[in-house]
């Protein structure tokens, strides 16, 4: 009876059996001392091949011949020819390895170069792959002298060949081998190995002397004595690195010279090129000014500036001074971080009688003869010289996106005197910034302008009281807490970044004038918004996510914010602490405490700055592309690469932003200023219009002004907001081509007031009122009780009933 197939077993399994080496088994299978029973076909990684299958009883069998084999294989010892090996380890040929290393150990004496067996792996359609001895391979080094007045490196070689005939014969021979043999082998293998290391370093020595006479004629072509010496040190660094060059015996002994050559050739036209982006890089440098960067601003240095820094807390009272040396000059411009902030000075200034403008991204408002104008800090004038220019909140100079126009205002006002408003801790930056333009710097510390107290306890967001603002730092958790408070029967205003400058504005108004009893808002409260008298700061957290990471709020960011409480001539303290379920309130009022009484972390190091539009113009020329977004990488990577006072902002989106910009066929200045238009990277369909926008100036002419329903959810009314106002930066710059200014700004306008309709319709709840909720439920408690009584008689009339019957 056959045995069943099912039983059968692998070749893997043959050495258990047999006692013997997989090699042994391979062999004695193709020479058919071992019997295959059957071959199957098996699937490995997609890959099929068969596989001969063995009967394991009949195998067994033949373990009492496997002596006799051996010795007709060579003699192999039963014990060495069945000693394991680990997997991998496996030699093709016992024998001819043993013989080999056997020859190859007097060599590795006698000459000290390393040689060894050149085994490789093919694959055979087995489970493994086969090993296949494919002759030697030896490693061996002589120091060379490659540069002139440089001393030799060593060159290593990994010469690859095959084996000596005569050594074959002795690895090979089926016959035992004497040690004379192996000694002959030795000898042959020896002189082989030397005759290929002085043939290949002739090669290499005879191919070097020409590459250094190429190299000689090709610095004489560099006059630059600076130049050459460049050229010479990157390829001394290059040098440092150079790895083994492979030969073998198919380009001969002259392929290593060949390789070295191309080494040194490459090694060459890189130093050649490094040293061109280096020349490249300084010419941009030289032609930006940004090495000395105040330079770029000539009219501030013809000015004699004097600097003045009101430093102090929120409620100093800085801005009020700033303003008031603002107003007393003839002339003034006012530089701050927001929209909202620039109206509120133009309006102030303009109900005093005073001839007032205002500028900002995305309007202008320049009545004729106007001697004080309002801006925000980015679309700074640097050629209107005034007496004063006041720049509001100068700690921003340590913001990565928006620092750099901090930086500018500070370098390039054209002032003759520069008031600066912000926190004590933006002090040493100021004076390490100044430092560049030798201009004289006083500074006044202002105190707080009334008490500031952390509370002992936290609070309960229903024991909330009339003129508390509650802050947060998602939109998400703004609306969760304001959806609270709703529901509990209180009234909320609600302030956050999203919102736009006009909704802002109307919000702080309804708690300014009690309209709402409670503000929500985000760290946006922190800057300068007129929101009134605030009794007391709430935190619901102290942990914020900055755009890259998840982060405990700063000592900086906890004084701005919690020093918006407790408004001077309104109250006599202000107050500040946490919701509940913050956390331990220990811990938080720990925190709190220590970041307003002990000093918060300096502003130190380097400034902000970003290329212009003549350096990204000069860049284009010099590296030869019109690619917007390769001319801004670059920029961003060396422009200001190791200056002492100066490092590059945040420029991602914007080259973002470039690169999809440059399949438009617009200039290069052109589609640098739709990259630097105030659209949220994050926003897609914001991305999308900007391109359409783009294309429309390149193909007509003119951009169609977007059209939007203001009957959809808050969400989206935010981002057509921002859309809206994208449009309108957009058409200070190109007004010929963004035509429809005064229908966007109305449909902006419309927009908010829906998201304002929304914000107010959802800030107070619609359930009863607790008084008149009683009073209905008393003038209805007769009526209910009447009705009660009746129903209940008449249920007790019904079942009388049946009992009366009876009775009668």
């Amino acid at each position: 009876m056959a045995k069943k197939s099912k039983n059968l077993v692998t070749l893997n399994h043959l050495p258990g059996i047999l006692l013997a080496s997989e090699a042994e088994c391979e062999r004695w299978v193709e020479a058919g001392l071992i019997p295959v029973a059957e071959r199957r076909t098996f699937q490995k990684r997609g890959r099929k091949f068969d596989a001969p299958m063995f009967d394991p009883d009949v195998v067994a069998e033949l373990a009492s011949q496997v002596s006799g084999w051996r010795a007709q294989e060579g003699g192999i010892s039963e014990t060495t020819a069945a000693r394991p090996r680990k997997d991998g380890d496996e030699p093709h040929d016992d024998a001819a390895h043993r013989r080999r290393q056997s020859i190859l150990a007097p060599v590795r004496r006698n000459t000290g170069i390393y040689i060894a067996e050149d085994i490789r792996k093919i694959e055979s359609g087995r489970w493994k792959p086969e090993r296949i001895f494919a002759g030697y391979r030896a490693v061996f080094s002589v120091p060379m002298q490659i540069l002139p007045d440089s001393a030799p490196i060593d060159i290593a070689i990994e010469y690859a060949f095959a084996e000596p005939p005569e050594v074959a014969a002795v690895a090979l021979s089926p016959a035992r081998v004497a040690h004379a043999e192996l000694a002959s082998a030795s000898e042959v293998l020896e002189a082989k190995v030397a005759d290929l290391r002085d043939a290949a370093f002739a090669a290499c020595e005879q191919e070097l002397a020409g590459w250094r006479d190429e190299l000689e004629t090709y610095l004489d072509a560099f006059e630059d004595v600076e130049e050459r010496q460049a050229i010479l040190g990157g390829i001394r660094v290059a040098l440092d690195k150079l790895d083994r060059i492979h030969a073998s015996d198919k380009g001969g002994p002259e392929g290593a010279g060949r390789k070295l050559r191309q080494k040194l050739d490459e090694y060459r036209s890189k130093a050649a090129a490094r040293r061109l982006r280096h020349l490249r890089e300084a010419q941009i440098r030289e032609a930006s000014g940004y090495e000395r960067y105040a330079a770029i601003f000539p009219v501030a240095r013809s000015l004699d500036r004097r600097f003045l820094f009101l430093a102090g807390p929120t409620n100093s009272g800085k801005t009020y001074e700033a303003l008031k040396l603002a107003r007393e000059a003839e002339t003034a411009e006012m530089l701050s971080p927001l929209r909202l902030l620039a109206l509120e000075h133009y309006e102030r200034m303009s109900e005093e009688g005073i001839a007032a403008g205002m500028v900002t991204g995305e309007e202008r408002v320049l009545p004729e003869g106007a001697t004080h104008i309002a801006r925000t800090i980015e679309t700074l004038d640097l050629h209107r010289v005034v007496d004063v220019c006041v720049i509001d909140e100068v700690q921003m100079l340590g913001d990565p996106s928006r620092g750099w126009a901090w930086t500018q205002a500070m370098i390039g006002a054209p002032a003759k005197l520069v008031v600066l408003t912000g926190a004590p801790e933006a002090i040493p930056l100021v004076e390490h910034l100044l430092a560049m333009t030798g201009e004289p710097l006083e500074v006044k510390i202002l105190k707080r302008k009334g008490r500031l107290r952390v509370e002992g306890v936290p609070v309960n967001l229903s024991k909330l009281v009339r003129g508390d603002a509650v802050v947060a730092f998602t939109r998400r958790d703004v609306h969760d807490l304001r959806t609270r408070l709703v529901q509990a029967g209180r009234t909320v205003a609600t302030v956050y970044g999203a919102l736009g400058p006009e909704v802002r504005r109307a919000e702080a108004a309804r708690f300014r004038n009690g309209e709402a009893e409670i503000l929500v808002a985000t760290d946006a409260i922190g800057m300068g918004l007129n929101i009134g008298p605030l009794r007391r700061v709430v935190f619901s957290t102290l942990r914020k996510y900055d755009g890259i990471r998840d982060r405990q709020l700063s000592a900086m960011e906890i004084k701005q914010i919690a020093g918006r409480a407790g408004r001077f001539g309104h109250h006599d303290e202000g107050l500040v602490t946490a919701l509940q379920d913050v956390g331990t309130y220990a811990q938080i009022e720990t925190v709190i405490r220590n970041a307003l009484n002990g000093d918060a972390a300096k502003l130190r190091g380097k400034a902000y700055v970003r290329p212009n539009q003549e350096t990204v113009l000069s860049a284009s020329e010099v590296l030869q592309t019109d690619r917007l977004g390769r001319v801004l990488r670059h920029l961003h990577d060396t422009l200001v690469a190791g200056h002492p006072d100066l490092r590059m902002a945040d420029m991602d989106e914007m080259i973002e932003l470039a690169n999809l910009l440059d399949t438009v066929d617009l200039p290069i200045l052109d589609r640098l200023s739709y990259a630097m238009a105030p659209v949220d990277g994050r926003e897609k369909l914001a991305v999308e219009l900007l391109l359409d926008w783009a294309r429309q100036h390149a193909r007509f002419g003119h951009v169609r002004a977007p059209d939007f329903n203001a009957n959809t959810d808050l969400l989206k009314l935010e981002a057509r907001v921002k859309i809206a106002t994208s449009w309108l930066w957009l058409a200070q710059r190109y007004p010929q081509v963004f035509e429809d200014v005064e229908e966007v700004v109305a449909l902006r306008a419309s927009l908010n007031a829906k998201i304002e309709e929304k914000l107010v319709a959802t800030s107070v709840s619609h359930r009863r009122k607790p008084d008149e909720k009683s009073r209905r439920e008393r003038s209805g408690k007769p009526q209910r009780q009447r009705k009660n009584r009746r129903e209940r008689v008449e249920a007790e009339a019904g079942d009388a009933e049946p009992y009366r019957v009876r009775g009668r």
